[in-house]
């Protein structure tokens, strides 16, 4: 399915993999809505490189823990753009800033958590839910949801965004169910990915541990992910499905 000139909202496009999906979407001619809520400096120079590109390309602010600035970001995105066809729900955090060790259920404070859930689930589906009307007007309207495969098995069950993280899977689902016929919805499950926020202070031997587990002896390339949300974006017959992405840690 060709997407050139298709108009797709990232969010957390000021991230690593947020540039990497962003330039992936460049590529095919998609006009670009950014989505950022820190790192002004870095999303106007991403903004600076798909307009080089000859792609369309507007910074725009919204916080995943506040509603109407979501709904104000949609809106935005309609009034720069006419339209909406691609949606990525791209941001989230690990630890939103907080010291948060393995395990230490006393560091997860109720309030810790629901930060967590707010941004990591709550925001995809507030931004899915001021997304869908123009999604399904589109009548190809797409849906890519990252989630992580930290939510798969046993390894990093201690994590304490695990949970947060795990229900981006269920939600594809009944966004999927939602949405269906006229969208489709849909989720990639990255394992550790250098070169991002969320993996920046990640200390050698936490990713050797990653590297070890994996078949392939790799962390997971950006740019595999990337490239694997145009596929998502360009699938007809794909609704529903996590892929996961971590170079065979876990079988799904």
């Amino acid at each position: 399915m060709d997407i050139n000139g298709a108009i797709a909202f990232v969010t957390g496009a000021s991230g690593g993999l947020g540039y990497h999906i962003a330039e992936a979407l460049a590529k095919e001619g998609v006009q670009l809505a950014l989505g950022y809520l820190h790192g002004q400096d870095r999303v106007e120079i991403i903004r600076d490189k798909m307009q080089q590109r000859g792609v369309k390309a507007v910074p725009i602010k919204l916080d995943l823990q506040d509603a109407p600035s979501i709904d104000a970001a949609i809106e935005a995105t309609l009034q720069t753009f006419g339209g909406l066809d691609l949606l990525i729900n791209n941001a989230g955090v690990a630890s939103a800033g907080h010291h948060l060790p393995a395990g230490d259920l006393d560091a997860l404070t109720p309030e810790i958590w629901d930060q967590l859930m707010r941004i990591n689930v709550r925001g995809p589906y507030l931004v899915s839910r001021a997304a869908a009307p123009h999604l399904k007007r589109s009548k190809w309207g797409r849906v890519i949801n990252i989630g992580s495969t930290i939510s798969e098995g046993q390894s990093h069950a201690d994590a304490a965004y695990a949970p947060s993280k795990g229900s981006v899977i269920p939600l594809t689902r009944y966004l999927a169910a939602a949405l269906a016929p006229d969208v489709t919805v849909n989720c990639i499950a990255p394992g550790l990915m250098e070169g991002t926020q969320m993996s920046g202070g990640a200390p050698g031997e936490y990713i050797e541990t990653w590297q070890g587990k994996a078949l392939l002896k790799r962390t997971t390339s950006l740019e595999d992910v990337a490239n694997q949300a145009v596929t998502f974006c360009k699938s007809e017959s794909v609704t529903g499905q996590t892929l996961i992405m971590d170079g065979g840690i876990h079988f799904s």
